[in-house]
């Protein structure tokens, strides 16, 4: 029985937190997926253009069209609570997935651990496509895993129905495809090494004829590719992979060791690097996804759920003396029908939380959301008329395509969208490196909304022909006198 509560605990902490903590709420580029959902319900159609933007006339395709539909679907049915239920979901879902990766149904604790851990290091992620890949890859992991050491071969046939699912959720899907690849020729490379003598390769299954795994691999790519766009997702995806303006971009750089979740994932992937070491047999499998997974970390933050995912795997798969065997646990504390049970028991509690203290109301969900966002700002400049096109600050941009729709913003988080010109003057303009008549948006933007604390929101308003009319705690508005006269409003 304590052994049932402590999992029910570790499966729903990390949702239970965010009841307290109401993070889906500040996440950036949210609101851009609720605002392009909501359209794909109301239209019936998706997206192919740059809606909403003052790019509108450019291509852009929605790659993540069906977590946006599912997103807004949610909205529909629980307002804006539904942000924070869903990222309750996601870090639910993420600790069951943990625990069973750790390898929690031979070693109980071991898993417990870890999937507290687990929920620890990622617990930066918002409800974004990116936490779809993210529990999505570690089902392959634990359906690839399940093949290659237990030996059941039939489990391959559930591979393309999960890449169908994951091409129509995240563009993500290229590393669940790249990490088939490597299981591939792990799997190739093992079976030819078997005959030779005294070989410290892991020994694969007869059963899993490199036939079968070819077909198979050839159908989950071809399940990839099943979704509005095509191959797009690929080529979207490898381009914002080269974009050299990536170094602008928030998660993209490196990580920079500032907190301790940094360190805690450094312990994590050396400690995954001294299982494999320590090892008799050795997966080729494994290596190659431990480096190319820790290679990617390391080079950028966003990738870091790569690499945890990956450690935990490979720690699950280690053994010790002393440790308790699936036998022992079968007897006392683990069973599936236990298993369940916890499962059950925390998302039980977990929506208990939800519904006792979430903030009800749509009036007290966008006073938390006014925290962050530039609520108020985009009232005034609703409720006055003010003059179009506007300027708007990147950060911003998803909020004002859900806020604020009328007002086509002048750049917001889409990759693919604008242009890596427009992109890097953008970047180089709100450092001011360069004059802001350099940069067409602003030059021709007769409002502007600016972060107050910003270095063109303390500039501008000092500069000859803008003239603010509003000014909070977190956000300025300005109005840019034109050649044709200067616009009037009444504040």
């Amino acid at each position: 029985m304590f052994h049932l509560l402590a999992l029910a605990v570790a499966f729903s902490v990390g949702a239970v937190l965010e009841v307290f903590r109401l993070t889906a709420l500040r996440d950036l580029e949210i609101w851009r997926h609720l605002k392009v959902g909501s359209w794909i319900l109301e239209n019936m159609a998706l997206l192919h253009s740059g809606l909403f933007s003052q790019a509108s006339n450019l291509i852009w395709r929605d790659t993540n069209w069906g977590y946006d539909l599912l997103t807004a679907a949610g909205y529909q049915i629980l307002d804006l609570r539904a942000l924070p239920a869903q990222l309750m979901f996601f870090r639910f879902s993420l600790a069951v997935v943990a625990f069973l990766l750790a390898g929690g149904r031979r070693h109980f604790w071991r898993g417990v651990f870890f999937s507290v851990a687990t929920q620890y290091l990622l617990g930066g992620l918002g409800p974004e496509p990116a936490f779809c890949s993210l529990l999505l890859f570690g089902i392959e992991l634990l359906l690839l895993r399940k093949i290659h050491s237990q030996q059941n071969a039939r489990l391959f046939y559930a591979l393309p129905l999960l890449f169908l699912v994951w091409a129509n959720l995240d563009e993500g899907v290229v590393y669940g495809i790249a990490a088939y690849v490597l299981f591939f020729l792990g799997l190739a490379m093992e079976q030819k090494a078997r005959r030779v003598p005294r070989t410290y390769l892991s020994e694969p299954s007869s059963r899993i004829p490199l036939r079968k795994a070819a077909i198979v691999g050839m159908a989950c790519v071809i399940a990839s590719v099943l979704n509005p766009y095509g191959y797009y997702p690929y080529v979207q995806f490898f381009a914002n992979q080269r974009d050299a303006l990536n170094v602008n971009v928030p998660g993209h750089l490196a990580m920079g060791f500032h907190s301790p979740r940094d360190y805690a994932f450094l312990l994590l992937a050396m400690a995954a690097f001294l299982v494999l070491g320590r090892q008799h047999s050795f997966s080729l499998f494994s290596i190659g996804l431990l480096v190319a997974s820790a290679t990617l970390a390391f080079r950028s933050e966003q990738c870091v759920w790569l690499a945890v995912m990956v450690s935990i795997a490979i720690m699950g798969e280690m053994n010790f003396t002393g440790v308790p065997t699936a036998a022992s646990w079968k007897n006392s504390a683990w069973s599936w029908k236990g298993f369940a049970s916890s499962i059950a028991s925390a998302a039980m509690l977990a929506c208990a939380v939800f519904l006792l203290r979430a903030p009800h109301g749509h009036e007290a969900l966008m006073a938390r959301v006014a925290r962050e966002f530039p609520q108020s700002a985009c009232d005034y400049i609703r409720q006055h008329n003010l003059p179009k096109p506007l300027f708007n600050p990147q950060k911003w941009g998803s909020f004002l395509v859900w806020y604020l729709p009328e007002y086509p913003v002048a750049i917001d988080g889409r990759r693919g969208l604008y242009s890596e010109e427009d992109e890097g003057a953008y970047s180089k303009v709100m450092k001011a490196d360069i004059p802001y008549q350099m940069y067409a948006p602003m030059r021709q933007a007769q409002t502007l909304l600016l972060d107050k604390s910003s270095v063109m929101g303390e500039a501008l308003r000092e500069v000859a022909g803008f003239q603010l009319v509003y000014e909070d705690d977190l956000a300025i508005v300005l109005l840019q006198q034109q050649r044709e006269g200067k616009p009037s409003v009444s504040p």
